[in-house]
């Protein structure tokens, strides 16, 4: 018996030597991912990056979970001009929404969102490291290491509170069932992949591809895996709980960004391509794997040493990255999909080579034994000394993409708090159930996370508000770009006319960029607004029933702030069309903020002209609300000073009346 035992304990140790070498190779890339995706997520405090959906979606999933325990869903209402109006509204990531409802526990909600979003992004990522454990693909580490350094731009939206990452659990649960032939499972995640995300057409993608790959290998229609994902996407539709306005809204959604998608008033940054050489930064280990991945995958071809049989997986991945590189060289947003995917195309069809290799070379080996452990020997060394090289490319590529990704993400988040001191104002100063120009689409999403008290004129995207009240989105535009004659009289009498209630309140933000000091003189020039709010991040205006009194205001400095003074400079610039002749904002100068005037052939007389112009014009007027207290002009040798006094003639125009002074 004893031999027996032997034998036993011997036979089993590679077995148990394998899967503690499975178990190191699951924990280094959970781990790996999860660190990454946290210092990412927490390198800055508010909900990250650049785009407050975010602030929407954990916000939604805390007023859902508060319907849900009354047992009823809530009735949006916070968009009544729109599309997602009260009658219409379809939520589009219902089971995400769910999803997050436990990171809506947390006392402060942007904490919630933060860490939900790094457990969904690590599930994705990790979930596509798995497909190479999975299907035992060779240097499995080398691979991992290739998806971390894929794309910046890949984990800085990753990074976003948004459905993209369970989007990318449902691609893999779909290509895992198509390799292992498990057609009937498609139902069920289709169905849910439509309750989850609009982008549910992804798997419909899949399954269709696969329909080819099959033909082109197997010489037969492969129509199962399209039935079934039909029904699931069929029956997600139908069995919903906001059936049938999800299937309107889809379609609508749908028309509008196909069909409208380079008009700049109707959709986001996102929905626009960048340049070439940008987006091979954005992703240049993607761009890399998808040239490895269509030369192994014609070798593969050429040589004929594989069937076609073989050929499917790489196939499948060829034809899905190659349409998701498509279009993200056309949409942006697209960032989210594309560079994993090029991954696994480069994977997949390198390992098919790599075993069609080891085939043909099998038979030298009982030939020549001697000779060939000595090739083979020296061919591993030499594998060796490659895959090291590469490792270390990718982690010098790692390296570039984390630092890039984490500037990125700092400089496109707004600081914690942001907009919060105006939504508390308004919920105090404004009366409940008010509607709101947001005149920034934009900013609904933080507006909503801070103040579900009042009503929105626009929010989520530009083309609700479009497919309802397209003249309210000409009049928007119109206001944007300076040219309704009445601003006023234009708002008053566009919005009484939807609602009963009409707009007394603008929302002014600095989301993107701050407005202009040009743009406030236009909209304040006819003293038909007065300034109830401000601070560095926000002018809150209402519409006056009647013009401001001639009598005097308050002398209150309304646009006195660092950034609006810097502002003002390339309006300088424009001024004097002149490209020796330009400003500069000098915070520093003695008794106060100095706006300086460089002109090197400027005179005395060509100084004192400039000061007397301003000072009888409402430029003189706009630099005191800018808070300057000094206008200098210097020709590099001289310089010509005059006290900023502003002209109280035009003051109406930036002040609000003597009974509407800011709080």
């Amino acid at each position: 018996m004893a031999p027996q035992n032997s034998k036993t304990r011997l036979s089993s140790e590679p077995s148990e030597s394998v899967r503690g070498i499975g178990a190191l190779l699951w924990a280094i890339g959970a781990t790996s991912i999860v660190l990454v995706l946290s210092w990412l997520q927490f390198s800055v405090q508010s909900i990250c990056c650049g785009e407050f959906d975010g602030y929407y979606h954990i916000r939604w999933s805390r007023l859902l979970w508060e319907g849900l325990r009354h047992g009823h869903l809530p009735a949006f209402t916070w968009l009544p001009l729109t599309a997602l109006n009260a009658s219409r509204y379809a939520d589009q990531h219902f089971l995400y929404h769910l999803l997050l409802i436990p990171f809506t526990w947390f006392a402060d909600l942007s904490w919630g969102a933060k860490l939900g979003t790094v457990l969904f992004a690590s599930a994705a990522v990790f979930s596509l490291y798995w497909l190479i454990l999975r299907y035992r693909i060779r240097y499995p580490l080398l691979w991992l290491l290739a998806l971390l350094a894929c794309s910046w731009a890949f984990y800085y939206r990753m990074s976003m509170t948004r459905a993209s990452a369970v989007s990318i659990l449902f691609i893999v649960a779909g290509i895992f069932l198509l390799f292992e032939r498990k057609y009937v499972w498609l139902g069920p995640v289709a169905f849910l992949y439509v309750w989850t995300y609009n982008l549910f057409v992804m798997l419909g993608v899949l399954v269709v591809i696969w329909a080819v790959v099959a033909y082109w290998s197997e010489r037969r229609i492969e129509w199962r895996p399209i039935l079934w994902t039909c029904l699931g996407t069929i029956a997600g539709f139908v069995i919903h709980p906001y059936f049938p306005r999800n299937a309107r809204l889809f379609f609508e959604h749908l028309a509008a960004k196909s069909g409208s998608a380079s008009a700049q008033t109707v959709v986001g940054r996102e929905w626009y391509s960048i340049a070439s050489w940008q987006f091979l930064n954005d992703a240049m280990v993607a761009c890399a794997a998808m040239v490895v991945g269509y030369i192994a995958f014609g070798s593969a071809l050429a040589g004929g040493r594989s069937d076609r049989r073989k050929l499917q997986r790489p196939l499948l991945f060829l034809l899905f990255s190659s349409f998701l590189l498509l279009i993200s060289l056309r949409f942006t947003r697209f960032l989210e999909y594309w560079p994993p995917f090029a991954i696994l195309f480069a994977a997949f069809t390198l390992e098919t080579v790599w075993s069609s290799q080891s085939v043909v070379s099998s038979p030298l080996a009982e030939k020549n034994p001697d000779e060939d452990v000595a090739s083979l020997n020296q061919s591993e060394a030499l594998s060796w000394k490659t895959l090291g090289f590469v490792a270390v490319l990718l982690s010098a590529v790692l390296a570039y993409n984390l630092r890039s990704a984490r500037t990125s993400i700092i400089a496109a988040t707004k600081p914690a708090g942001h907009y919060q001191a105006a939504a508390n104002w308004m919920r105090t100063n404004i009366p409940p159930d008010a509607l709101i120009y947001n005149f920034n689409w934009s900013d609904f999403p933080k507006l909503f996370f801070y103040d579900t008290s009042h009503r929105y004129v626009s929010g989520l995207d530009p083309i609700y508000l479009l497919d309802q009240h397209p003249e309210l989105s000409r009049l928007d535009d119109r206001l944007s770009h300076g040219s309704e004659p009445n601003p006023a009289a234009a708002i008053s009498t566009q919005f009484a006319a939807v609602d009963p209630s009409g707009v007394s309140y603008l929302f002014i933000g600095d989301y993107p960029t701050p407005p202009p000091p040009e743009w406030f003189r236009y909209i304040m020039a006819a003293g038909q607004f007065a300034i109830i709010y401000r601070d560095p991040d926000c002018v809150i205006l209402q519409v006056l029933d009647r013009p401001p009194s001639q009598g005097p205001v308050e002398e209150i400095r309304q646009l006195d702030s660092p950034d609006q003074r810097r502002a003002l400079l390339p309006e300088v610039q424009r001024r004097f069309k002149q490209g020796n002749i330009f400003g500069t904002d000098e915070e520093n100068w003695k008794g106060g903020p100095a706006l300086v005037i460089h002109n090197q052939q400027a005179t005395q007389e060509w100084a004192n002209r400039l000061f007397t112009n301003d000072a009888n014009s409402i430029s003189g007027e706009e630099l005191w609300q800018l808070g300057f207290h000094f206008y200098v002009v210097t020709n590099g040798k001289d310089a010509w000073v005059t006290e900023v006094k502003g002209n109280p003639k035009y003051r109406s125009a930036f002040s609000p009346s003597s009974d509407q002074t800011p709080k």
